[in-house]
């Protein structure tokens, strides 16, 4: 057991990382290349995620940027351009050091609506650089789960006048509470960065050059791994309670109270509960209900790197009391590699899914879908097999292809009815091979040996995706051509919070019958999916060229952190605007009587050639993980024949933000 520098209560290590690393960059042309030249990590598996983060590469502190980004928080700098919108400033002593005059100037928090520090920066008088800094996160500031935090700089002056860092030293307590007394469990940790022997102004080596810009890599040294090389290469000695850690940390993992928490949030945020081999869930999918199977019950597993971290293989089987059928699904995944991904997935399944749908995983026979639902569910059964294979070229570019047969059952819910007489179909078939190219620059991501997480980045990221159907590779399968862009942006507006932006547009050529065509993402629950339209039902309406916008504007409890007693809760408000324009070729249109269309539509969709637009507000951060939203249709409000308009709508998200 150790004690905490910033509570002085006990804890138990669970984990230490080294990494070395030689950083080359430039401002002009713009330039990053971190190589690590050795690593080590005692207590969880040394992989090259733990590397990249050790490495430096995120929780950069800079206290001369306009914001300071850790754990998703943007704590406003202050020697921020706009640092007096946030701070109070007092010029409180001066010394020498050096034989230089340094001023010791406190800062403090106007307000702690947004992530503010409160600390003192020594600043040198002849040249008003920073030599050193220290900062701490106010008690009540709105920022979750980290009770306490701080951070300490120090810079040194180089022999020809310039300023370069020397450390930089970040210390956290992650918990559940915020009071000191709590005995709820916390998380402590501790990384520090140490500056050595930098060089100014000269070139960066050709073979450096000639490598991607902005990546980590590893190029391990020979006997990296012995500790007369860590002795000789490391800028500091270790501290003996560090050299005890390395001698023990890794039993911790063979505590009962580790590995009972670890499971816990590991269970939590991967949705399956694990053990050495193998992984059942997930565990939203174990029971729900709908109106076509009546009570579902599902057990899905799949086999954890311990088996393999090339292959991995999955599947589940599920059971409907209403309709008394089995249903299924497997897949196999082959990582080829990871730094940069290479990975081919193959699947089936034969099961009943929502065809209109947002990107909310929740939306998919899901408790939480269905404790939420508000009776909207047209569910189809649906045979298909898929493989796709992603190859990442360098960081930010990825390209994609993929090959999809699927067999569409038609039911009582989804009608599938010839024009003329409508007659029935009980099924269309349909095959479709596509190619897709992912861009973004910039971009963090945090790599697993099978899946990987896009963490943001400060430029728009941009997705083209090309889908062909092959004429008769099924029998009846038809031909046809889709062509779908998508935009990402995150704009950062500071003092003001932060937007994300959406935006979608696509072109469908051919004859196609409508399950097939661009159903526009309705919510049939009462859960909040950003990528779906709250008020439309599904099936409401169908395009073969569209344009879609999807905006949220998050304050980040600007205002309402300002109010008396409210600025207690830490709510934080939203808003929300959402829409879709589009149009259907007469070819298409399958609701009109004589438009030729391959099938009818079902009753009361159509098309959205007038733009269909919903506006709404939000307060997120309740009990800092609900968020309600109170959603008004805008347009469309007039009911079509056969058709339920919903005019206003209520959403509960669940979300775990910083």
């Amino acid at each position: 057991m150790d004690t905490s520098a910033l509570t002085g209560q006990v804890y138990l290590p669970a984990m230490i990382a080294e990494s070395t690393a030689e950083l080359n960059r430039s401002r002009s042309p713009e330039f990053k290349r971190e190589v690590i030249r050795a690593s080590r990590v005692s207590g969880v598996e040394n992989n090259v995620a733990v590397a990249q983060f050790t490495g430096g590469m995120h929780g950069d502190v800079n206290f001369y940027d306009n914001y300071i980004v850790l754990f998703n928080a943007r704590f406003a700098s202050p020697l921020s351009e706009y640092g007096r919108a946030f701070y109070n400033y007092f010029l409180v002593d001066s010394s020498y050091h050096e034989g230089r005059k340094i001023y010791k100037i406190r800062f403090h928090p106007k307000r702690l609506a947004t992530p503010v520090l409160d600390g003192e920066v020594n600043i040198d008088s002849a040249s008003f650089a920073l030599e050193s800094a220290t900062a701490r996160m106010p008690r009540g500031t709105n920022v979750n789960w980290v009770k306490h935090l701080v951070l300490e700089s120090e810079n040194q002056r180089l022999p020809d006048g310039g300023w370069f860092r020397a450390r930089d030293r970040i210390s956290a307590e992650f918990s559940i509470s915020e009071a000191d007394s709590s005995k709820l469990t916390s998380f402590l940790g501790t990384r520090e960065v140490i500056y050595s022997d930098p060089k100014i102004g000269e070139p960066i080596p050709d073979e450096i050059r000639r490598m991607d810009n902005n990546v980590v890599v590893e190029e391990f040294e020979p006997d990296n791994t012995s500790e007369e090389y860590w002795e000789q290469i490391r800028p500091y000695r270790l501290s003996d309670r560090e050299r005890q850690i390395y001698r023990m940390v890794d039993s911790v993992k063979q505590a009962p109270l580790y590995r009972n928490i670890y499971t816990v949030i590991n269970t939590v945020l991967s949705g399956y509960w694990n053990t050495k081999y193998i992984g059942l869930g997930p565990y939203h999918k174990l029971g729900s209900f709908n109106d076509a199977e009546g009570f579902r019950m599902q057990l899905g597993i799949r086999t954890t790197p311990a088996v393999s971290r090339t292959v991995r293989l999955g599947g589940y089987v599920a059971y409907g009391t209403r309709d008394e059928r089995f249903k299924g699904g497997a897949m196999v995944e082959f990582a080829f590699k990871r730094q940069l991904t290479r990975k081919l997935t193959l699947a089936a399944r034969h099961d009943v899914i929502q065809l209109s749908t947002g990107h909310n995983i929740l939306n998919e026979n899901s408790i939480f879908t269905s404790i939420l639902s508000r009776g909207d569910q047209r569910l189809s059964m649906v045979d298909r097999g898929e493989a796709s294979y992603e190859h990442e070229w360098r960081q930010g570019i990825s390209t994609t292809v993929g090959l999809r047969m699927q067999h569409i059952h038609g039911n009582r819910y989804v009608p599938m009815l010839r024009p003329g007489g409508g007659d029935p179909l009980h099924s269309l078939n349909d095959a479709t091979v596509s190619i897709g190219i992912r861009l973004s620059k910039n971009e963090a991501v945090f790599r697993r040996p099978f899946d990987k997480k896009y963490l943001g980045s400060r430029y728009p990221v941009v997705s083209l995706m090309f889908t062909a159907g092959i004429p008769d590779l099924l029998p009846g399968s038809p031909e046809y051509y889709a062509l779908v862009g998508n935009i990402r942006y995150r704009a950062n507006l500071p003092p003001c919070g932060y937007s994300t932006i959406s935006i979608q547009g696509g072109r469908l050529f051919g004859h196609i019958p409508y399950p097939l065509l661009k159903l526009h993402e309705g919510n049939g629950t009462y859960f909040y999916d950003p990528h779906a339209f709250s008020c439309m039902n599904y099936y409401e309406f169908a395009s073969d060229s569209w344009v879609s916008w999807f905006w949220e504007h998050h304050f980040n409890g600007l205002l309402l952190g300002r109010l008396p007693l409210i600025k207690r809760l830490k709510w934080r408000e939203v808003l929300v605007c959402k829409g879709v324009w589009g149009s259907l070729s007469p070819k298409n249109d399958g609701s009109r009587a004589g438009s030729g269309a391959p099938l009818l539509f079902p009753a009361g969709m159509g098309s959205v050639s007038t733009p269909y637009v919903e506006a709404g507000v939000g307060v997120e951060n309740i009990f800092r993980i609900f968020r309600v939203d109170c959603i008004w249709r805008l347009t469309h409000r007039q009911p079509l024949p056969g058709q339920k308009v919903q005019n206003f709508a209520v959403n509960l998200g669940i979300q775990l933000k910083f």
